[in-house]
């Protein structure tokens, strides 16, 4: 009988905790249909990203999914229990990123000062008005003179990836270009930022390439767990005290970059690299870029720039040796324009117009960072509707389903890069094709990754010819774990030289 009574209040316990959350998480779930704005019915517990929570979509394919239940120009939707809103209309989108920028000047993820210190000062999560000081600071490490003084030292790496490949390719054989598309922007990154050769392709152990893996190793369920959070339920991520980047990794990189920038400023040599601007920045604002802004600053740049530009030529290839037609195109306007200039560089680059169309085709159909977020600053009415946006209400903005959405680019799935011609380029509806995202807040280093991603490009396809394998995917598959689009499977190639 005692037994009894004990199993009897445990699950009454039980059935009172569970209609306890089931009442705390389902609150909200009429706030947009109080608001009278369109919204995508959601689940107890996990609102509108039940894919996204068990990990069996990537953060792209979770706003793609949404994009697709409404043709409305926007719709509510819910993060666990928090009201969201999904942009659709390029518009309307504009609005927000541009014409309304004061109401949406912060982004969605989490700026975390209290466990994540140096993370906390990286551009892409800081708030304003800290952002603002910060971005006006930066702006001029970009500038087209720099990133052509800089590239000088991406041709450098370039030729010695080239070297590698004729060294390593097997007729037989296929490669994996991601691994070597990821070799190749670690060593950009490593000498354009650190002013340090990282050696990805002589080092199997490149100290470099290992801190580059773990950054954003989707295959670890914590690091897919944390960046989810991050962006999309701060308050958790927050509870846990959580760090945005491995904490491991920020600590190496802190250390490098700083007993570089030490023995830069006894030896004084220059290199016309990114240690270089910044300690000009340093030198003309102490008290400004001191401490972990500055360090924060070149380990955004790292982050950032490896992972966007080794994807992205990784795709490209994959596309290429999908198309021969395409890629013998291309290197045909490799080789006449090279031999024009001299060589592969950023004065040929500019002309190379075939080279420009593929990789924004190439980003159009593989947007490396899928989606924008943003957070309402102040309450905010929609134009054209009696609508409130209330303040704190995150935004997103689901660029992957833009880029595919066959009203703007018929047959999306189809590999096109007349898309980008002179002649077509105009007929792209404004603010439906945003792989760099717009207005003040886009990304400040798209220049620099174009140039990565375009001179890793050429150097290969003067010299090689990319076959698929019985070993190629027939269709990419991305890591559902993953924040930004990445290959689930890698990129298996073969390689023959020209």
């Amino acid at each position: 009988m005692v037994i009894f009574s004990f199993i009897a209040e445990l699950v009454f316990s039980v059935v009172i905790i569970f209609i306890a959350l089931y009442l705390y998480f389902t609150r909200n779930f009429n706030y947009w249909k109080n608001k009278n704005v369109p919204y995508i019915k959601p689940l107890p517990f996990f609102g509108n990203i039940y894919n996204g929570i068990l990990m069996r979509h990537c953060m792209g394919e979770i706003f793609s999914d949404l994009y697709k239940k409404s043709m409305k120009p926007f719709i509510g939707f819910f993060i666990l229990d928090k009201p969201c809103i999904l942009l659709r209309d390029p518009q309307i989108i504009k609005k927000f990123l541009v014409n309304d920028f004061q109401y949406f000047y912060d982004r969605n993820v989490l700026n975390n000062i209290r466990d994540d210190p140096i993370s906390t000062h990286v551009l892409f999560v800081l708030k304003n008005p800290e952002w603002k000081e910060i971005r006006t600071k930066i702006t001029p490490v970009f500038t087209s003179s720099k990133i052509k003084v800089m590239s000088k030292l991406i041709e450098d790496v370039a030729q010695e990836m080239v070297d590698y490949l004729g060294k390593n390719i097997d007729v037989n054989s296929t490669m994996d270009m991601k691994d070597i598309s990821l070799k190749f922007t670690v060593d950009v990154i490593s000498t354009t930022i650190f002013g340090v050769n990282a050696y990805s392709f002589k080092n199997k152990n490149s100290e470099f390439k290992e801190i580059a893996q773990k950054l954003f190793n989707w295959d670890d369920l914590l690091t897919a767990f944390r960046m989810r959070c991050y962006f999309l339920a701060p308050a958790i991520a927050k509870l846990f005290r959580m760090s945005f980047l491995d904490p491991y990794c920020t600590r190496f990189l802190k250390k490098c970059f700083l007993e570089i920038m030490d023995s830069r400023i006894v030896s004084k040599v220059s290199r016309n690299d990114l240690i270089d601007i910044l300690l000009q920045l340093k030198n003309n604002d102490e008290q400004f870029m001191d401490g972990d802004i500055l360090v924060a600053q070149a380990v955004m740049f790292f982050a950032a720039g490896f992972e966007t530009s080794s994807s992205t030529m990784a795709f490209a290839l994959y596309e290429l040796a999908h198309h021969p037609d395409i890629q013998n195109k291309l290197r045909h306007e490799i080789n006449v324009i090279s031999e024009k200039h001299g060589g592969i560089n950023f004065d040929s680059l500019k002309e190379m117009e075939y080279l420009d169309m593929c990789v924004k085709e190439v980003l159009r159909k593989y947007p490396v960072l899928p989606f924008l977020d943003r957070k309402a600053t102040a309450n905010y009415n929609i134009p054209g509707t009696d609508i409130i946006i209330d303040r704190d209400t995150p935004v997103f903005i689901p660029i992957l389903a833009l880029h595919n959405d066959p009203r703007y680019f018929p047959s999306p799935e189809k590999f096109d890069p007349e898309r980008f011609s002179k002649t077509n380029v105009n007929n792209i509806e404004n603010f439906a094709y945003m792989p760099f995202g717009e207005g003040p807040r886009n990304c400040i280093g798209a220049r620099f990754g174009k140039i990565t991603t375009k001179l890793g490009l050429a150097y290969i396809l003067k010299t090689f010819m990319i076959e698929t394998t019985r070993l190629t995917e027939n269709k990419i598959k991305f890591n559902p774990k993953g924040v930004v689009l990445s290959s689930l499977t890698g990129m298996k190639l073969r390689l023959n030289k020209v």
